[in-house]
């Protein structure tokens, strides 16, 4: 494994994320609010979205994804979609409540109900599916929310489908598993990755060694995985407001659960990273919780090896996977990409 090296001289770059597109790696600037794009070896091309209000220009975004020749960002509950030529090209608010009564939504809330739900901040991750917009939601109702209530790992949903143009909630899609209902209650692992590839979903949960592959209509096909190697799953339930908030730090820095899950067809090859939790009282810090990865081929687990903190596998270029080591490091100053090829495959 290497690190690829940059040749961009802004020493302030490094608070974002990588993605793959085709032959260029861009990184998602989330300090300086900009789309930068670089060649395989990390050649500075351009910058593709600059930070502004003109018509090639973005305030700030929190998320992206790119599908069927556009390019999405979220900015709280603002969608603004960008076309080919990185122009601005829509924009427009998610809407929630736009089939619901309100007065139901506060006082007899039902999970089915798009307008208890809002948009999952904290690891929310973007899809595009033919040609609508999925985002992860979450539910903090008074009478229906993750910390409280158990019925809600049983029937809140996981994604809203969403009219890019309109910003209106469609319909809400998939479920938590059943590792759930074995809790009371897990609201800081309530957290999930996916990769769509082709018609399938890999979806995986943090508590959860199963990988689950999902149609498009994000219903369970079948579930694989293996558990991680000396993970500390002893992880600390809460049933109030002030318990998820005085024992969010220590769960998650101390710890191990499932993260990201990249599936390549080609190769019939799966990365899973994960953490292990770390033993000492005192660690605070996300960045103590060492990590490793499950390697799957043909969904047989075939190696578990130690990666950098924040390493997540993005894509491929030639013979080498890419993997970024710039997101969810709250730290980080600088652009962290790294490289490797599996000696087997």
């Amino acid at each position: 494994m290497e690190n690829l090296e940059f040749d961009f001289e802004d020493q302030f770059v490094g608070k974002g994320f990588f993605e793959i597109e085709e032959d260029q790696i861009l990184f998602f600037d989330r300090l300086a609010m900009r789309v930068l794009a670089f060649d395989t070896e990390g050649k500075y091309i351009q910058t593709l979205i600059d930070n502004g209000e003109g018509p090639s220009e973005i305030p700030r975004f929190q998320t992206s994804v790119s599908g069927g020749g556009f390019r999405y960002f979220m900015d709280g509950y603002t969608i603004l979609t960008f076309d080919q030529n990185n122009q601005l090209s829509n924009r427009a608010v998610l809407d929630f409540y736009h089939q619901s009564d309100l007065s139901e939504v506060e006082n007899n809330p039902s999970p089915d109900d798009p307008g208890i739900y809002e948009v999952k901040y904290w690891g929310n991750q973007l899809e595009i599916i033919d040609g609508y917009l999925y985002t992860k939601i979450e539910s903090s109702n008074p009478k229906f929310n993750f910390v409280m209530h158990p019925e809600y790992y049983t029937d809140s949903y996981l994604y809203a489908k969403v009219d890019p143009e309109s910003g209106k909630v469609l319909e809400l899609k998939g479920k938590h598993p059943r590792i759930y209902q074995n809790y009371k209650f897990l609201p800081h692992f309530d957290y999930y990755y996916h990769d769509l590839v082709a018609d399938e979903i890999y979806l995986s949960f943090e508590p959860d060694s199963l990988i689950y592959i999902l149609d498009k209509n994000f219903e369970v096909k079948e579930a694989f995985g293996n558990s991680g190697k000396e993970m500390d799953q002893s992880y600390i339930e809460v049933s109030t407001v002030e318990d998820w908030e005085d024992y969010w730090r220590i769960n998650r820095a101390q710890k191990g659960f499932y993260k990201y899950v990249k599936f390549f067809l080609e190769e019939g090859v799966l990365f899973r990273t994960y953490t292990l939790g770390n033993s000492d009282p005192l660690v605070y810090e996300y960045g103590d919780n060492p990590q490793r990865m499950q390697i799957y081929k043909n969904k047989q687990l075939i190696g578990d090896v130690e990666v950098p903190n924040f390493f997540k596998v993005i894509g491929k270029i030639g013979d080498y996977y890419l993997a970024d080591g710039s997101a969810d490091n709250p730290d980080n100053e600088e652009l962290v990409l790294y490289r490797f090829k599996l000696s087997e495959e």
